[in-house]
């Protein structure tokens, strides 16, 4: 599948990539990416570590003041060499489209909205080239995240934004959506609603069919007002599904932990 090819690819590239001012990040392993292994799942990590401007200003803990120009000759550190290196277990399925990361374990973290724009950043190079094609990443929301938008006292604004990938995955109710805007050349699908004046949009099944789809491949966004009244401007970027898991190091990996949780959720 070329999902393997493409994280194959990003990783031989090593590729490091911005994450805030002060981080970076990139691919830093991936296993049993063959072309043999095709179809089966993939494991790797995601690296995190400091990339310091060391040209930037700097402190003295000692003083409690700025270090002064005397205090950086004995500075020397490699530029090669990045500090507080976070590794982050992740398995790709390449049948479903889906990766599974580990966002928390001890004093590590890493968010799901992370690792898309991680991922995003390593990947764009590879579209640009010509090598792949457009590639769309979606953080899966939580479970209640659509239930939060349609149980709006007052549903003002919406906003559902589908990018399909393959037409053939998925249910059927998403392999007919998909495979209708592939018939139709269409790459991406945006449907905004507005409600009447002091009114509220009641989405008929069409609709909310369309959403659930879009929840997993896109985005839907929601503009209206809670039972109390208060404005309330909801996305299903912003409630990342997350599951909480107990992991025992006595008795299993961090990677059998995480392809235990990926295949409870399917």
């Amino acid at each position: 599948m070329r999902y393997v090819e493409l994280l194959a690819t990003a990783f031989a590239a090593k590729r490091m990539v911005r994450l805030g001012s002060v981080h970076g990040g990139t691919i830093g392993a991936l296993y049993d990416a063959g072309v043999e292994n095709a179809e089966k799942e993939l494991t790797g990590e995601l690296y995190r570590f400091l990339k310091l401007d060391p040209n930037e200003p700097w402190f003295n803990a000692q003083t409690k003041e700025a270090a002064s120009p005397s205090d950086l000759q004995t500075l020397s550190i490699p530029q090669h060499l990045l500090p507080h290196l976070q590794r982050i277990p992740f398995l790709f399925k390449p049948s479903t489209h889906r990766l599974y990361l580990v966002v928390r374990d001890r004093k590590d973290s890493f968010s799901p909205g992370l690792a898309k724009q991680l991922l995003d950043g390593i990947f764009a190079p590879l579209v640009i080239e010509g090598l792949f094609p457009p590639v769309e990443i979606t953080v899966e929301p939580d479970k209640d995240a659509l239930d939060e938008i349609f149980s709006l006292k007052s549903l003002e604004h919406l906003v559902i934004e589908l990018v399909p990938p393959n037409p053939d995955d998925g249910d059927e109710i998403e392999k007919n959506w998909k495979e209708r805007l592939k018939q139709q050349n269409v790459r991406r699908q945006t449907v905004q609603l507005d409600s009447e004046r002091n009114q509220s949009i009641k989405p008929d099944a069409d609709t909310i069919a369309l959403a659930k789809v879009a929840a997993s491949n896109g985005k839907v966004m929601a503009t209206g007002h809670d039972a109390a009244g208060v404005k309330q401007e909801l996305s299903t970027v912003d409630k990342p599904l997350k599951e909480r898991v107990l992991h025992n190091p006595n008795v299993e990996t961090l990677f059998d932990s995480l392809k235990r949780t990926a295949d409870s959720l399917g």
